[in-house]
């Protein structure tokens, strides 16, 4: 008698298809075993033993969501067939396991086998260099390989573990057909059946996302430790190949040239419409642009060299600090420093987004328009010759990158390390406790803490420059449970600027005044510290809070602006400042480095704000202001709106276009077109 698709077949079918998962689950995991074994430096890791096992267990968990994808259409397709009742739709369906698992499993083995090849080379899972593979001389890559020995070692086990799939998946393919069951579960009652099929689905399905929390599993969680080596050892290839295959879909559908969809023809009317700057007036190349010296008027600098921390807070809009009063303390103590201090309020953001700030800041340069980001493009691989880093190195510097999540997230690590920064360190870094963690990575007193900690080693005697980015002020916001905040009546003009929604999330300006009161406290304790004296601050946002969103045209800037503050101890302040200048992004290393370094080369397409020179701020979204005259030039149609601007209300009011509006208008297309041939003239 013909054997029925029941529901008892159908979970006998998954208990049977077990085995074959977990012999999978396990040569992965004995993969993972062997590249530490090779690729580890024991005497590098010898004392970060418990994250190596941390690197085992999170690397198990990427290796089953791995698996969870593979085997969720097997699992739909069982459920299909148990519905279907057809025993003729259950022996296709078993047929096509056979293949499917033989197939994708192969598949699995070889992205594995070539990761490892991979790594050998570049020290790094699978990246954008992967496509150099076609995008070279691709058979004389071929022939390099075919060159090393260890490739047919890699070949004879590659063909050796698929016989070994092809046959375990036969036989277990073999005894889904057969009638003799694991266990019986003809006399289910239908609930017990019920919660069984959803078991099975929810089972898969948070397998596949890897994480209980807010996020799926990606490769920003493989930042676990001080360790580089240590974070890629918890990396399956299949995550990091598909992460690097959407980015170059992605950017691949953005390819353009500024300077062709600008319509500059030649160079010459390039360079005249860049000349509309102060600043750039005498320039006759492009090299002459960017290629510039550090003023050399402070003599002190000769034989000092101050230590410098530039922080980048996530979230720090301006509106809120515009805003602040008794009622609505969201400085708290930091309001003390910025009265004290230097701050310039005419001050843009690069973009929108957190990698906008990081790009534009650490390579001096713009973000542009109808453009990818660097980190997600084969660009991030080149060391550009505008790094922050370079002209502190050059002078002697400890060159520090401090991210307060996951420097896997965007692949940070491997960025700030081609850039020229000697350490690198994420939220792995430091032991934070679950309730000193957020989702995006670890709390702001933490993250502090940790700059805290790198100031004061002195263990090589040289001074320091530190580029910090914290994650604190991010949705979800979720202040740390012990913080009480002070006083929050939400003004009525930023109410307006807010959904109902996000009125009543008052967790946005608790975690928002929690950030800066933390700041206030490191401001504090470094004036307060034999570091006082000879350390240079400087705090901006990467960009506004994303809340304040209802915007008209009159408050445009403060839907993007952030301030920009300085501490300078004396010795080094300029004698004229000017705090009413317009200022962007890309100006803030220029200036910086002026503060700190005496008679050095660097390379900046952004300006020096003590300079006493007008200056143009801008963004990626084509607002750019200078003194009382701003525009919005539309990239999607080329039409510019004309503004004047109250640089002390910070509002815009239409106006009639004139010669001026015209000329930003031209600089603003300049620089953007400029941006780009300088990207791609970096080797």
């Amino acid at each position: 008698m013909e054997r029925k698709t029941d529901f008892n077949v159908i979970i006998n079918s998954f208990i049977i298809l077990l085995p074959v998962n977990i012999f999978i689950m396990f040569m992965i995991t004995l993969y993972r075993f062997v590249f530490f074994l090779y690729f580890a430096d024991f005497t590098e890791i010898a004392h970060l033993k418990i994250y190596v096992l941390k690197a085992f267990w999170m690397g198990f968990r990427f290796d089953l969501s791995v698996l969870a994808y593979i085997n969720f259409p097997v699992t739909l397709i069982l459920i299909a067939c148990l519905f279907l009742k057809s025993n003729r739709c259950f022996k296709w369906s078993v047929s096509f396991f056979k293949y499917y698992y033989n197939i994708i499993f192969s598949l699995l083995f070889f992205i594995i086998f070539f990761d490892f090849g991979f790594f050998s080379y570049f020290k790094d899972h699978y990246n954008f260099l992967i496509f150099g593979f076609f995008e070279d001389d691709t058979i004389a890559l071929i022939k390099t390989i075919l060159a090393d020995y260890r490739v047919y070692i890699a070949l004879v086990l590659f063909g050796l573990i698929c016989a070994f799939i092809f046959k375990f998946t036969f036989l277990t393919c073999q005894s889904l057909k057969m009638k003799e069951r694991i266990i019986n579960a003809v006399y289910w009652k239908k609930p017990a059946r019920i919660t069984a099929v959803i078991f099975i689905i929810a089972a898969n399905f948070m397998a596949a996302r890897g994480s209980f929390s807010m996020f799926p599993l990606g490769l920003f969680y493989s930042q676990i430790s001080p360790n580089y080596f240590i974070n890629k050892l918890c990396v399956n290839p299949v995550h990091s190949l598909a992460d690097t295959v959407y980015f170059k879909i992605k950017n691949s559908k953005n390819e353009m040239n500024l300077k062709e969809f600008f319509g500059y023809k030649d160079d010459e009317a390039l360079l005249n419409d860049l000349k509309i700057l102060p600043s750039n007036e005498s320039a006759s190349s492009f090299e002459q642009l960017y290629i510039k010296k550090t003023r050399s008027d402070n003599k002190f600098l000769e034989t000092t060299k101050p230590n410098v921390i530039l922080i980048v807070m996530e979230g720090f809009g301006e509106m809120p600090v515009l805003n602040n009063s008794p009622r609505f303390d969201v400085m708290g103590e930091l309001k003390r420093h910025f009265e004290q201090d230097t701050v310039f309020y005419n001050f843009l953001p690069a973009g929108f987004i957190t990698i906008h700030g990081i790009e534009s800041i650490v390579l001096n340069m713009p973000q542009r328009p109808l453009s990818n980001q660097i980190t997600q493009t084969p660009d991030a691989f080149k060391c550009f010759a505008s790094s922050a880093a370079q002209p502190y190195k050059k002078a002697g510097y400890d060159t520090i990158a401090l991210y307060g999540g996951s420097m896997m997230w965007r692949d940070l690590e491997s960025f700030f390390k081609v850039q020229g920064f000697e350490d690198v360190i994420g939220e792995g870094n430091i032991d934070a406790k679950p309730e000193d963690r957020h989702e995006w990575g670890i709390n702001d007193d933490k993250f502090f803490e940790l700059i805290r900690r790198y100031l004061s080693d002195k263990t090589d005697g040289r001074p320091k420059f530190i580029f910090a980015m914290s994650t604190g002020t991010h949705p979800p916001y979720k202040k740390p449970a012990k913080y009480v905040p002070l006083s929050l009546e939400i003004p009525d003009n930023i109410k307006k600027m807010m959904s109902s929604k996000d009125l009543n999330d008052r967790g946005i300006f608790e975690l928002y005044q929690f950030a800066n009161r933390e700041l206030a406290k490191f401001i504090s304790y470094v004036k307060n510290s034999e570091f006082g004296e000879n350390t240079i601050i400087a705090v901006t946002g990467d960009h506004n809070l994303r809340e304040l969103s209802n915007y008209s045209k009159e408050d445009m800037f403060l839907r993007y602006a952030v301030p920009f503050y300085l501490y300078i101890p004396q010795q080094f302040k300029p004698k004229n400042i000017n705090t009413a200048v317009n200022g962007s992004h890309m100006d803030i290393m220029p200036t910086l480095y002026n503060l700190s370094l005496y008679d050095a080369d660097y390379q900046a397409l952004g300006n020096d704000l003590f300079s006493g020179s007008a200056n143009i701020c801008f963004n990626i979204d084509g607002l750019a202001i200078e003194g009382t005259d701003a525009v919005k030039y539309n990239v999607s149609d080329g039409k510019i709106e004309s503004f004047a601007f109250d640089p002390v209300t910070k509002k815009l009011a239409p106006a009639p276009e004139t010669a001026k509006h015209k000329a930003i208008g031209r600089y603003y297309k300049a620089l953007m077109s400029f941006g780009d041939v300088f990207v791609k003239s970096q080797k």
